[in-house]
């Protein structure tokens, strides 16, 4: 009996059970954003120390909704949505976290207590790009419409579009005005890592926009 219960759960899953972890996968990454918003805000080294590890520990969550979503994919045989976009869309959620926590990563690891203005501009880009996200993967599970799907996601791309000009101009200052090559590297690095982040969240955004086609 409990054998045909397990048969019956992994053809015929609950339907929320995916959207249930993208959820959960879109919120991290939205708050790991917040955190690292609020990193930049903070004057207290203490803090901004402790706003980095959590950073880190949420991301390390991150990876365990993807290897469960992963998991669920090799073991459900009817999926509510294309089992190739299901795995598409994790790994870019996942993408996001790794980028935002690299980005984390580097202003830790390089010591750095102050933020230009260009860094501020782009994090809080991030974090604007992860809460639209947040919004479009909550109306996944709700709508079969594509229309409110691809106005967020249209909202991402235009938070990519904003970033980039941001990183070009920031990139060009750094370079005619920064005379030590150190800190020139440093801002380089960290500035690429932030870039990389609201790249990734346009990851997701083309996701999402196949998924509410196919829906």
């Amino acid at each position: 009996m409990q054998a045909m219960g397990r048969f019956f759960r992994d053809f015929f899953p609950n339907d929320s059970l995916f959207f249930n972890l993208f959820n959960q996968a879109a919120k991290n990454a939205a708050e790991m954003a917040g955190l690292l918003v609020t990193v930049m805000n903070s004057e207290c080294p203490e803090e901004r120390e402790l706003l980095f590890k959590q950073i880190d520990k949420m991301e390390n969550a991150g990876d365990d909704i993807t290897h469960k979503i992963y998991l669920h994919l090799n073991k459900i045989v009817f999926t509510p949505i294309n089992r190739n976009d299901i795995h598409a869309l994790a790994s870019a959620i996942d993408d996001v976290a790794d980028s935002i926590q690299e980005a984390s990563g580097r202003m830790y690891l390089y010591g750095i207590i102050e933020f230009e203005p260009s860094i501020k501009q782009i994090a809080a880009i991030i974090l604007q790009a992860s809460l639209e996200i947040e919004k479009a993967v909550n109306i996944l599970r709700s709508s079969k419409k594509p229309g409110p799907v691809f106005e967020l996601c249209r909202k991402i791309k235009n938070c990519e579009r904003q970033s980039d000009q941001v990183y070009y101009h920031s990139i060009a200052e750094l370079f005619s005005e920064e005379k030590d090559p150190i800190r020139l590297l440093k801002y380089r690095e960290i500035l690429f890592s932030l870039e990389n982040s609201v790249n990734k969240c346009k990851g997701i955004a083309d996701s999402l926009e196949i998924i509410a086609i196919k829906r």
